[in-house]
């Protein structure tokens, strides 16, 4: 049996919502106003809402965009407007701040009780695909919480649109100490990227465990993304092969942004995109794509994915790689977090909502 909320500030309307609401089979739960109509939803789980908008302490246009806020990312609590307000602007604000759908007051007994039934429906349907796609979101979650993961001398900040993302960081380390560091982007971001994720970490950690060298290891990444994922997903990525001991640092980096290594607090190096996005050719070319460079005691590295560097402003305009190099040299090298990144960006972009993940990798 579905609960309907009914929140209306006119007694009268309720009792006759009410009325015909009980006689329709549904359970019924009122409210005087949009404060009310939250209390409610606190107390109890709702299937539907009637929501009035000329109200006392609260209207429905507020009432509406708290409740829609509040709602489990995927999940539908259909919002339907009875009201007697007949201007276009006005019905257009009911839309606009989360509603469903309008109907005039006093509202027609046969055309309420189709729409209800209608909105009762489509709710079913989306919040099923709701609690698929939260399991299938579990499933992934659990398979990137690897135990291989080697977190010595690195700093990771990863901050998903979603519960997913399609970023990746992997790191461990070979039988001769040497570390070897991927930070990748599939292609797009979200569930399906996401999935993607499990089965580049497999190979990663299975042939690190193995001591097979890097070059070895990122073609056989991409052969397993060209023949193993759908045509239109595609791997960005920058590998380090790090050996602390010898003093050595090599680069590869497929489509990625570019890699800075800063020294004395200034930025020394970029390590530029020289392969092409992994999983778009069945062959990469030779090994010789890498760059190579000294590593120093003091030396760090910065790996991140497009989804800070094309953060843009009001005016359009890339947060880029001088506004980034900037930000590391001020803020990060001398001792700052990296999650001091996110309230740049906001300012940058005029508070707008993010686009795409957001990750930082330093190799200390």
């Amino acid at each position: 049996m579905n609960t309907i909320l009914i929140v209306d500030d006119d007694p009268v309307t309720r009792i006759f919502l009410e009325e015909m609401l009980l006689q329709g089979g549904y359970r019924v739960v009122s409210a005087s106003n949009g404060v009310e109509a939250l209390e409610r939803l606190e107390e109890r789980s709702c299937d539907l809402i009637l929501m009035d908008i000329l109200m006392p302490v609260m209207d429905g246009y507020e009432a509406t965009r708290r409740i829609k806020k509040r709602s489990a990312s995927g999940f539908l609590i259909p919002v339907i407007f009875l009201t007697s307000v007949q201007t276009d602007q006005e019905l257009a604000c009911c839309l606009e701040c989360g509603g469903d759908d309008f109907l005039n007051k006093p509202p027609n007994p046969i055309l309420l009780n189709a729409r209800i039934q209608v909105w009762l429906q489509r709710a079913d349907m989306a919040n099923r695909l709701a609690i698929d796609r939260l399991d299938v979101e579990n499933v992934i979650l659990k398979m990137r919480l690897d135990h291989h993961f080697d977190p010595r001398g690195l700093r990771v900040l990863m901050t998903p649109l979603g519960r997913t993302t399609g970023d990746i960081v992997l790191s461990a380390r070979r039988g001769d100490g040497v570390h070897c560091l991927m930070v990748g982007d599939f292609a797009g971001h979200g569930l399906a990227a996401a999935i993607c994720g499990p089965l580049v970490s497999d190979l990663f950690y299975r042939l690190t465990e193995q001591n097979v060298d890097l070059w070895t290891i990122i073609s056989q990444l991409n052969n397993l993304i060209y023949t193993r994922m759908p045509i239109n997903m595609f791997l960005s990525a920058a590998f380090l092969e790090l050996d602390r001991t010898r003093g050595v640092l090599h680069v590869w980096n497929a489509a990625f942004p570019p890699v800075v290594r800063i020294r004395a607090g200034k930025a020394m190096d970029r390590f530029p995109a020289s392969l092409p996005l992994l999983g778009i050719c069945a062959e990469l070319s030779v090994p010789a794509q890498r760059c190579m460079g000294e590593w120093r005691e003091g030396d760090r590295i910065y790996l991140f994915s497009d989804g800070s560097l094309e953060t843009r402003s009001e005016t359009w305009e890339c947060f880029g790689m001088e506004r980034m190099e900037a930000f590391l040299e001020r803020e990060i090298f001398v001792g700052g977090e990296l999650e001091t990144i996110l309230p740049v960006l906001e300012a940058f972009s005029g508070g707008k909502e993010r686009l795409d993940d957001i990750t930082m990798v330093e190799v200390l």
